[in-house]
């Protein structure tokens, strides 16, 4: 994953002085890279499941809009479907669009829809329709291990990681997987993955996969993974924050090795230790001693050790987006073994989370409230291109896991807030539904911050001036987050709205490109430098410019900025599915 943008966005590094940022510019390739005349049908390219709301954008190009769509069953079943419903105009942030819905339509099959004079991409109606696509994202992971040899990918590799940056010790961390379209491996991504992939487990269970397969490979993967994140975990208790990341985030360390042990070639670990990466590993650990409870108990209980070792050795910080981490890491914990000191860790974590959240209107305005502070010294709202859903996630899970506790009402009706008055009214500004970047004071660089109300504006894609990049994770993560809501709260418009954000992703976005390969049409060739198309594989998807107009790369310019495969993003999208198709345990 590239480099000091990624850095800067998890924290681990300082960020330019702001004059610095403000002369950043975007790739120059990418100033061309806005949708055209065609295709202006946005739909998802999977389809719908029969029960599901079902809706057709369609981009407007000039004042004439056409009135109605057209939508017929094209494939073996008969007699025949036709039908044709009316379209109707929805002035939006992201251009002016018609909008068509279909949500009667229930009958299983494949279908088309017909607008003026351009067809959409055949998709089908059916119940399994985004199930079927869970081992393709999951196949991610076994076609990204390093230190082995994967077939029809690549020989054994990286035997030799890995010394330490700041003494040259070598230590093993052999193992894990390539984080993205490159060799690096953070823990950060690895330890999203363990998460959303513990999840899987334990919401969807042998359901995952509609082959029968049962859950042994998933629990294989999880463990070929955790031999990397344990071996991460230095002799102080406390997690290294990654191996191959690269001097700063830069290309040094991005390469293939000799595998031999001492040569120049030989890869690095980042000594560093961030407080995000310490949560997320308690956080897991504690997941895999219950997942593995009855499949393996020997092993599931030897990862509380490793949970408590890193728990003592760390003290939480005071950001919002660690505190949500370390409100899981301490439930998961209580969980595992419930014992009360956990549930009043989690309790006095989650008031911590709680003091972060705007209650009252800021800002000169009355539009939206509920979001969170980035921390107890930055008042500024809170931002995150892959975790913007976690403080809110956290607080339903502790609510979900401590239903008795007193202040379990609190935690919910903080969520509710944050849903009710800042979720779903900056997702309503524009027809796609999607939920911005996020909300801003004033104009922090020299670029187009689209005018909220009273001193806040906001964006749909990142500033330039911080290095922007696509938000395919930002997406997933709100679509986990409100998939959690709409079970926690029983209200179809949050799980809509989940599916909403899906829809993006696989298609219903204004250049008509599905993000993962393998599925949908119009894909883009992804940034794979190392290990070429990789299916089930999700890429970064559309990023913004100074004008935060969408950008993605469909010309093969092989830009990373939209096109790389970043494991996070498939680690949301198996998380965010546990939840939509499973149980919420």
């Amino acid at each position: 994953m590239h480099r000091r943008t990624f850095l800067r966005h998890f924290g681990l590094a300082a960020p330019a002085s702001l004059a610095a940022q403000q002369q950043r510019t975007a790739d120059p390739r990418l100033a061309k890279l806005t949708p055209g005349p065609k295709p202006a049908i946005a739909v998802n390219h999977l389809g719908f499941m029969p029960k599901a709301r079902k809706s057709v954008l369609y981009r407007l190009s000039g004042p004439a809009a056409p009135s109605e769509f057209t939508i017929r069953e094209i494939g073996s079943v008969t007699p025949p479907f036709r039908i044709t419903r009316p379209l109707t105009r929805v002035p939006s942030d992201l251009g002016d669009c018609v909008v068509g819905d279909f949500t009667e339509v229930e009958r299983e099959g494949m279908y088309q829809i017909t607008i003026s004079d351009e067809g959409s991409v055949p998709f089908f109606i059916r119940p399994d329709v985004w199930r079927r696509t869970l081992p393709k994202a999951f196949n991610f992971y076994p076609q990204k291990r390093c230190g082995i040899a994967v077939p029809n990918v690549h020989p054994a590799c990286h035997l030799d990681d890995a010394r330490r940056r700041d003494n040259g010790q070598h230590i093993d961390v052999t193992g894990g997987w390539h984080d993205a379209g490159d060799l690096r491996k953070w823990m950060t991504s690895a330890l999203l993955s363990g998460a959303a992939l513990s999840n899987l487990v334990r919401n969807l269970g042998e359901a995952w996969n509609l082959d029968g397969c049962g859950l042994a490979p998933v629990l294989d993967e999880i463990k070929w993974g955790n031999r990397y994140w344990r071996k991460m975990q230095d002799t102080d208790g406390r997690v290294f924050n990654d191996a191959a990341g690269g001097l700063g985030g830069d290309n040094s360390d991005n390469h293939w090795t000799d595998n031999l042990i001492g040569n120049a070639d030989d890869r690095y670990i980042n000594p560093s230790k961030p407080n995000l990466v310490q949560a997320q590993f308690v956080t897991v650990q504690a997941l895999l001693s219950q997942i593995y409870r009855k499949t393996d108990p020997g092993y599931g209980q030897a990862c509380l050790p490793a949970a408590l070792r890193c728990w003592n050795a760390n003290t939480p910080g005071n950001d919002a987006l660690g505190l949500g981490w370390w409100v899981l890491a301490a439930l998961e914990l209580y969980r595992a073994s419930g014992q009360n000191q956990w549930a009043g860790q989690t309790a006095s974590l989650a008031a911590r989370l709680l003091a972060l959240q705007n209650r009252d209107y800021i800002g000169n305005q009355k539009v939206v409230r509920g979001f969170w502070r980035t921390s107890e010294q930055n008042p500024a709202p809170l931002v995150h291109h892959c975790f913007p859903g976690i403080p809110a996630i956290a607080l339903m899970e502790a609510a979900k896991g401590m239903p008795d506790h007193p202040d379990a009402q609190r935690w919910r009706d903080a969520v509710r807030l944050y849903l009710d008055e800042y979720v779903l009214p900056l997702a309503s500004r524009n027809a796609y539904r999607i939920m911005p970047f996020g909300i801003f004071s004033g104009s922090p660089s020299a670029e187009r911050y689209r005018p909220l109300a009273g001193e806040l504006t906001y964006r749909y894609f990142m500033p330039v001036a911080r290095g922007s990049h696509g938000l395919t994770s930002h997406f997933e993560s709100f679509a986990a987050m409100l998939a959690m809501a709409g079970q926690a709260f029983r209200k179809t418009e949050y799980t809509d709205l989940a599916y909403r954000q899906l829809e993006w992703v696989m298609g219903a976005n204004p250049f008509g490109a599905c993000l993962m390969s393998g599925e949908g049409m119009r894909n883009p060739y992804p940034h794979s430098r190392y290990e070429g198309l990789t299916v089930g594989a999700i890429m970064n998807g559309m990023g913004g410019n100074e004008n935060d107009d969408p950008l993605l790369d469909m010309d093969y310019g092989f830009d990373w900025h939209t096109t790389e495969y970043w494991q996070p993003h498939n680690a949301w999208y198996l998380w965010t599915h546990s939840l939509l198709e499973g149980r919420w345990a």
